[in-house]
């Protein structure tokens, strides 16, 4: 038997109150991971939670709240997650990945039970399937669209993503909501407040610009830095890149070829950014293309100036069209550069930036998120 699946004895009593499960955690450097702990950890403040894992592993894990149920399914996961959803019968099941997807629409025909199953989408559709080869793209899409159309509810974590489930999934639009991505956990402030040892931040010295997020070429960094190269010529200031990825001996390539070495530095991966976005003079976005980009929250959370591309999808939308912060053309190294420097020489208010942020808070986007699981038909 599955550990995910306990013994009899052990089972707990049946609740009068309504249960989530959530299925499909993965713990990544990408922060999705962290927005799904966001989310379980604020709805279980609110009724009982379930999280189902394959099994137990990544340090996300280690913020989870002791009020939500960690349930093991192991490797035949579709048939425990079948029995888990026989036995339990959760009043729904949100699911954040394809995989995990397909597998809740089979489980819940398998265990014959009325759990109302939602999709969570924070993926770029368009971007992710341009890049496959066409017989792979079209398998995909087949298989997205078997399996959307048996979903009770679609969301998606900005109107660009919406959009794209409809237009590639053929979907009916009325049944894809959009809810913010819980983003902030309730601790957020106090993570802020931890001490950055970096020497640019520590010592005041040139304006330091940060940017957070995996080395892929979604985050298109050679445009970030061929800007620096550009912004360097009239004004002295550092870049701090963190995050880890495939394209980071392509980026130390190319600092060295702009003569960016002593301007720019690539610490790696930090589980706690948001200290350095409080030390830091500006947060810069460079994306070809995004899902959702959380950071950019997080630095209007900081109280950062921000620049970023216009790219699909988010920017925009967590910008509010500019409001909060300057947009660019995506892959335009100059008009990036000149933005940099008239943010730096009028930076926003801070107080001003941290307004836009309250939808993104975990107890408010959260709400939204029940809203949408427990109470599909409206009623």
């Amino acid at each position: 038997m599955p550990a995910s699946v306990p013994d009899p004895a052990q089972r707990p009593p049946p609740l009068d109150e309504p249960r989530l499960a959530v299925y499909g955690f993965t713990s990544d450097p990408g922060g999705i991971g962290k927005v799904m702990l966001n989310l379980v950890n604020a709805a279980a403040t609110r009724l009982p939670v379930d999280l189902l894992i394959a099994r137990r592993a990544g340090p996300d894990l280690l913020r989870l709240s002791p009020a939500v149920r960690l349930m093991e399914l192991g490797d035949a996961s579709l048939l425990a997650l079948a029995r888990y959803l026989r036995e339990t019968r959760p009043a729904a099941l949100l699911t954040n990945k394809e995989w995990a997807n397909r597998q809740a629409v089979l489980a819940r025909d398998l265990a014959r039970v009325p759990t109302r199953i939602a999709f969570r989408v924070g993926t770029n559709l368009g971007a992710q399937l341009v890049r496959r080869h066409a017989l792979k793209r079209s398998i995909r899409l087949l298989a997205m669209r078997l399996s959307y159309r048996r979903a009770d509810r679609i969301i998606a974590n900005a109107e660009g993503v919406a959009e794209d489930i409809v237009r590639f999934t053929g979907v009916d639009p009325a049944r894809v909501v959009v809810c913010p991505n819980p983003t902030l956990p309730e601790d957020f402030a106090a993570l802020s407040e931890r001490p950055v040892d970096h020497p640019w931040l520590v010592s005041r010295g040139p304006p330091v610009l940060v940017a957070v997020g995996r080395l892929v070429r979604a985050k298109d960094y050679p445009t970030l830095l061929r800007a620096m190269a550009r912004l360097r010529e009239r004004h002295d200031c550092r870049l701090i890149v963190l995050g880890e990825g495939g394209e980071r001996a392509a980026m130390e390539r190319l600092a060295q070829a702009l003569d960016l070495r002593a301007a720019v530095d690539l610490p790696g991966h930090d589980d706690d950014p948001y200290r350095y976005m409080r030390a830091a003079d500006l947060f810069v976005l460079s994306s070809a293309w995004e899902g959702f980009p959380n950071v950019l929250v997080e630095a209007l959370a900081a109280g950062l100036p921000i620049v970023a591309t216009d790219c699909a999808h988010g920017p925009r939308e967590i910008l509010q069209g500019g409001r909060y912060g300057t947009l660019v053309p995506v892959g335009d190294d100059r008009a990036l550069a000149e933005a940099i420097a008239r943010t730096l020489l009028a930076p926003r208010d801070p107080a001003r930036q941290r307004q836009a942020v309250e939808r993104y808070r975990a107890g408010e986007a959260t709400r939204a998120y029940l809203r949408v699981l427990l109470d599909l038909d409206g009623r």
